[in-house]
């Protein structure tokens, strides 16, 4: 196989990657605290080392006579999330918690705590904050973050305080825990606006400077038109790649044709 066809084979499947995550991103535009993902290239190049993994799983395209050490490629650098802040819109319903800065809620699952800014909320029969799928929020000092308002209004400060009352006598029930992942590197997407910490790294900390915004919601922080433009651009670079596998077949055809008229 010429290097360049195979070069240039990995590249355009490098973009057909990121045209996936472009989709996902856009199919997610409408989900409520949902984050954009993106994709970051490099150029490898050779010497590479036949015994490490990453580098062997890369040669599904090469022939075994082809050195693993002296043919370039394209890489993925990092595939990232991006974890800015989303707009925040009202909707007055009472159990919808809008996050005002860098902070996520916790929720326990089955398979373990995870985090999410995805404030659509409501209470089950056993009267406890839980999220749409019914999976309960974490508390601050653990357990549920349970509410009986029977007869009483919620209310829920900026700093996670839920109290009952009728308006003018509340009596505090329950605080909602917030925490802060010192770095978000580690976090990885597991379903409906959850993340899980997989790194030593991505450690939890009290969530200074965060707050609730009772009867809001965050919505997802994919632009639209970005995405679009990015899509458009994608294309063109997955198009310009498939130009250049031509060109090089054609002239690879070429030389084996010119070989037999020699002489």
């Amino acid at each position: 196989m010429h290097e360049g066809l195979y070069i240039a084979a990995s590249a355009g499947i490098k973009q057909q990657g990121k045209m996936d995550v472009i989709a996902n991103n856009l199919a997610n535009l409408n989900n409520t605290g949902f984050k954009k993902d993106g994709l970051v290239f490099k150029e490898m190049i050779p010497p590479f080392d036949r015994t490490n993994s990453l580098e062997t799983a890369r040669n599904v395209l090469l022939p075994a006579d082809i050195s693993n050490e002296n043919v370039a490629y394209v890489g993925i650098n990092e595939f990232f999330t991006d974890h800015s802040q989303g707009n925040l819109t009202q909707t007055g319903n009472t159990l919808d918690l809008g996050l005002d800065g860098d902070g996520f809620f916790k929720v326990d699952t089955p398979a373990g705590i995870r985090y999410t800014r995805n404030g659509n909320f409501r209470l089950d029969q056993q009267s406890r904050l839980v999220t749409q799928e019914g999976l309960p929020v974490v508390a601050a000092g653990g357990g549920p973050v349970l509410i009986d308002a029977v007869g009483g209004v919620i209310s829920i400060a900026k700093d996670g305080t839920v109290s009952v009352g009728n308006g003018l006598e509340n009596a505090a029930v329950a605080e909602i825990e917030l925490v802060t992942i010192k770095d978000k590197k580690g976090l990885q997407k597991d379903g409906s606006g959850l993340y899980q910490n997989m790194s030593d790294e991505a450690v939890e900390e009290p969530a200074n400077g965060v707050s609730i915004r009772q009867g809001f919601l965050e919505l997802s922080n994919v632009n639209s038109v970005e995405e679009m433009t990015d899509m458009i651009s994608t294309m063109r670079a997955f198009e310009a790649y498939q130009k250049v596998i031509q060109a090089i077949d054609g002239a690879d055809e070429q030389s084996v044709n010119n070989i037999g008229r020699v002489g």
